[in-house]
């Protein structure tokens, strides 16, 4: 064969390997056989037993949406009784059809049988599967009458089967993205792949960082974001994607965009589709576009910030914000901020149900970090309730104010609609989740959604470092609701940063219960703000840290104690570097903050993210380090000293420091005892001094 015909045919081999590759991913996956025993249709239950004539067992089958099962199969096991009847028969009935029967026979108890469910696709939604135990013939003719005997199912040895078919969406609409993020964090977590098409600059990334936002706030599941490379960032190609249920994003003005991503129509400003994913059967992706990156940053914001309120259909023109962002919240979700009145309507929503009376109603309630009030300030409640007595009960209802788990009041109800006003102490409040449960006594109440709360006055300090207050609600590198005062900062640049930092932003996103639409994005180190850095110990100059008890090394790390003579010399070191690291300290520059995400490596960085967003390890942040072990958990403690983080400007900070170091009222106590005595001995010398000179006269 000569050299010529060689190479063509090596061009069709490559060529139809491709096209296999992608039709072969394009395709739904085949069915997977799926095995339950009975018991778990049965909430644990291991046996029943059913007697002749008498209750059923009824077992609900939960399909969940977006699967379907085929050939579905029901396997039991079953002990009958000596004295059963003739003739008396195990029926199976699916969905109010009988579908199989055996006939018990006394002389041989113990049994099994196979029964196939139907030959059709159960679709998803509840299927009840019922046993019963139909008695045999009675002499005469008679009918059947119940007896003592009884059979006896094995739910443990019993078993379900049936293959499990993975449905694509068919139809698009944004009103469905909540349950497509919950499809896809089965386990847990919420992997987003997110592609960026043409130049990489710190538009596109923050469009990012919105984009991750608006995902994170409509899930509860840690987002784990892969990264993947835009144009200017050569020689990463994407990863190929599993045929499953995931979301998928991309990012990228409409040049730059490959045309089977784009719909037929012209793109003429800021755009959001839904549409499936080409690489994923059963996937869909979020394309974020615009005839600019201001444009896709505009769409993005525009998705983070209506979380409420989503458009129908696949495509969301951004026209303006007059159009869009009207009912739009920029701030957290479910907050109560300082001195604002909000009604329980606003908090909760359609959750107030003021027609039910219940007999524990539950207020919940998000509240800032770093908030400082006198001890003497408490929280507002107005409320509106409408109390119902038991009936045959002569006693008044009482209700029981509870507030994070701590006992706060409790007063009589009056029957009827009435009005209350009960106050909680600031003290008994924490930053991040609160909740308020009021139980009732010998009634029930409705509490109407008019009804109000309203934090005190207060000042934003706080003890810093505190990873634990970080982790809550994001202080202090969120100090407001739309991440004024943050800047994101992506040290080396490469796609490992862009993934590490995009994952911790929407974990800070999830924290604070904002998109953080101000929260800036840059590659250069900052020189004002308070920053999330992310990089490595060779990206991240030992500058940054200056001002840390901790600083990694290239062959280690080394710490040191600040002391209240001043800070001590390095007291220890290690050459046992951990995967990565979590540092909050003050920045190089005066008054602000940073936690900076460290990895000893650029390959382990996006890994190290992923396994600091998870729930037990987020949760477990304290102190001013943590450190994530070879197992791919994290610990953490305090190292350094604390520091006061507030305005120094503000009357109201040398409250907070008195009230932080208690010796401070002592010492000003005793500085102003000294200070009276001073002035009455000064004043007495003057005094003696006088009537001297008047006696000499």
């Amino acid at each position: 064969m000569t050299p010529k015909y060689r190479h063509v045919l090596l061009f069709i081999g490559l060529w139809w390997g491709l096209v296999s590759a992608s039709v072969a991913m394009a395709q739904p996956p085949s069915p997977a056989l799926v095995t339950l025993p009975l018991s778990a249709l049965a909430q644990g239950k291991k046996v029943t037993v059913l007697q002749q004539g008498h209750a059923d067992s009824d077992l609900s089958w939960t399909i969940e949406p977006h699967y379907a099962a085929q050939q579905a199969k029901l396997q039991v096991r079953y002990l009958t009784s000596p004295d059963t009847t003739p003739g008396s028969q195990l029926l199976v009935a699916m969905d109010g059809q009988i579908v199989g029967a055996v006939t018990l026979n006394p002389e041989l108890p113990r049994g099994s049988f196979t029964v196939l469910l139907g030959h059709q696709a159960f679709a998803a939604g509840v299927h009840h599967l019922v046993l019963r135990v139909m008695p045999g013939p009675v002499a005469g003719g008679g009918p059947a009458a119940a007896t003592s005997a009884w059979t006896q199912i094995d739910f443990t040895a019993s078993q379900l089967s049936f293959d499990q078919q993975v449905i694509p969406w068919r139809h698009l609409d944004f009103a469905h993205l909540s349950e497509m993020l919950q499809e896809s964090a089965r386990s847990g977590s919420l992997p987003l792949p997110m592609q960026f098409y043409g130049v990489a600059n710190t538009t596109l990334l923050r469009a990012g960082q919105e984009a991750v936002a608006g995902v994170a706030l409509r899930s509860s599941a840690a987002v784990k974001v892969d990264a993947h490379a835009p144009a200017s960032l050569a020689g990463v190609a994407p990863q190929q994607a599993a045929n499953s249920l995931r979301v998928s994003a991309a990012l990228g003005v409409a040049s730059a965009i490959p045309p089977s991503l784009l719909p037929q129509t012209p793109i003429t400003g800021p755009t959001i589709l839904l549409e499936h994913d080409p690489d994923n059967a059963l996937g869909v992706t979020i394309l974020f576009t615009g005839k600019t990156e201001a444009e896709i940053l505009q769409a993005a914001q525009a998705f983070a910030v209506n979380r409420a309120v989503l458009p129908l259909g696949d495509r969301w023109n951004v026209v303006n914000e007059g159009d869009h962002l009207s009912e739009a919240s920029f701030g957290p979700q479910n907050a109560v901020y300082p001195g604002e009145p909000v009604t329980l309507h606003d908090l909760q929503g359609p959750a107030v149900a003021s027609a039910v009376p219940h007999s524990t109603a539950t207020i919940s309630f998000w509240m800032p970090g770093g908030l400082f009030a006198s001890r003497q300030s408490n929280l507002k409640m107005a409320l509106t309730m409408a109390t119902q007595p038991l009936q045959g009960s002569s006693d008044q209802p009482i209700i029981t104010v509870m507030a994070n788990h701590h006992w706060i009041s409790e007063w009589k109800l009056t029957p009827g609609v009435a009005n209350y006003q009960t106050t909680i102490p600031f003290t008994a409040l924490v930053a991040g989740e609160n909740r308020v449960t009021l139980h009732i006594v010998d009634g029930k109440v409705s509490v109407f959604p008019n009804s109000t709360i309203q934090l005190p006055a207060a000042h934003r300090y706080a003890v810093l470092p505190d990873l634990s207050l970080f982790q809550r609600t994001g202080f202090p590198l969120v100090a407001n609701g739309t991440g004024k005062h943050l800047s994101v900062w992506y040290a080396n640049g490469a796609l490992s940063d862009w993934s590490a930092g995009l994952t911790l932003f929407g974990r800070l996103a999830q924290a604070s219960h904002s998109p953080l639409p101000d929260a800036r994005a840059t590659f250069s180190m900052p020189t004002t703000r308070n920053v999330l850095a992310v990089g490595t110990a060779a990206s991240i100059p030992a500058q940054w840290l200056s001002a840390s008890p901790f600083v990694p090394k290239k062959m280690g790390i080394q710490w040191q104690v600040s002391t209240r003579h001043g800070t001590s010399p390095w007291l220890g070191a290690t050459n046992n570097l951990a995967p990565a690291y979590l540092i909050e300290s003050p920045t190089p520059y005066q008054g602000e903050v940073a936690v900076t995400f460290l990895a000893s490596s650029e390959a382990g960085l996006k890994t190290a993210a992923w396994h600091l967003v998870e729930m037990p390890n987020w949760n477990g942040l304290h102190g001013d380090l943590a450190w994530e072990t070879g197992s791919g958990t994290f610990s953490s403690t305090l190292v350094g000293s604390h520091f006061l983080y507030g305005s120094r400007n503000s009357g109201w900070f040398w409250i907070f420091l008195f009230s932080v170091k208690p010796w401070l009222w002592v010492l000003a106590g005793v500085a102003a005892v000294s200070f009276a005595t001073l002035v009455v001995w000064i004043y007495t010398l003057r005094k003696k001094a006088q009537w001297r000179a008047e006696e000499a006269v």
